[in-house]
């Protein structure tokens, strides 16, 4: 199975797509630095629209993206993990719950706003349905759009995927006994190859080295390349199986 890179196109002239996004997300969790290590890691990507915080008695401490104390996002980040999908990956700044705002324009069937966000109208959702793929799970938004304009849906992404092990950094010293961060130092090899066996089956998700990276399979990007131009550009991944590693791509 091949594998591609979704970023959308940044070159306006080479689609006919005029479109923007306004939306913030409704929760989410607040920015930290590790007490021991001073870690300060910050997610832009991981995003969970399908989490729903509205019963939390604490519900409105996830609403202002802020910087917090360490215990304070501790007990933050505890409260919300049995509202998270399986496998879901957890950092400080994570988002939560339905984007609102409001479109400008028409996008596209299949949309992209940014390299981890990923849209669908209801035909895009019944295109890639009925092709049978993997880890299509469209949720609603709260954001809105003109009348003649289609309501537009999040694809939410599970994370997966990993280079061989070739590739990947290779750990120095010991993590941090607080919050789990770890020195690493990068590969020799040169080259980003994922590793073949990791993928789980899914036909589109985030990488889990880099979440603000989002994969799809072949599969998926002929149903893309089905639509005509989405504004999407694919860009081939090298994929290989362990023992591969060491050959040329």
């Amino acid at each position: 199975m091949r594998y591609y890179r979704l970023d959308p196109v940044e070159d306006a002239a080479a689609t006919q797509w005029r479109w923007s996004l306004d939306a913030k997300r409704r929760w989410g969790l607040p920015g930290t630095e590790c007490p021991r290590c001073h870690s300060s890691p910050l997610a832009i990507a991981l995003n969970y629209p399908s989490v729903d915080l509205s019963r939390l008695p604490e519900e409105r401490e996830y609403r202002k993206a802020r910087v917090a104390p360490w215990d304070e996002y501790v007990q933050l980040r505890d409260r919300v993990l049995p509202l998270l999908p399986p496998g879901a990956m957890v950092q400080p700044g994570m988002g939560m719950g339905p984007l609102a705002g409001r479109v400008r324009g028409r996008p596209p069937p299949v949309a992209m706003d940014g390299a981890w966000n990923l849209f669908v109208q209801p035909e895009g959702v019944d295109r890639l349905l009925a092709a049978g793929l993997r880890g299509i799970k469209p949720l609603p938004t709260a954001i809105k759009t003109a009348r003649d304009v289609p309501p537009l849906l999040e694809l939410e992404l599970q994370v997966s995927g990993d280079d061989v092990p070739e590739c990947r950094p290779t750990p120095v010293g010991e993590p941090c006994p607080v919050c789990g961060a770890q020195r690493s130092r990068r590969s020799t090899v040169g080259a980003e190859w994922l590793d073949s066996s990791a993928m789980n089956g899914l036909d589109v998700f985030r990488f889990r080295r880099n979440p603000a990276m989002t994969v799809g399979s072949e599969r998926f990007v002929e149903v893309l390349r089905g639509m005509g131009d989405t504004g999407i550009r694919v860009t081939e991944v090298v994929v290989k199986q362990p023992s591969q590693a060491g050959a040329l791509p």
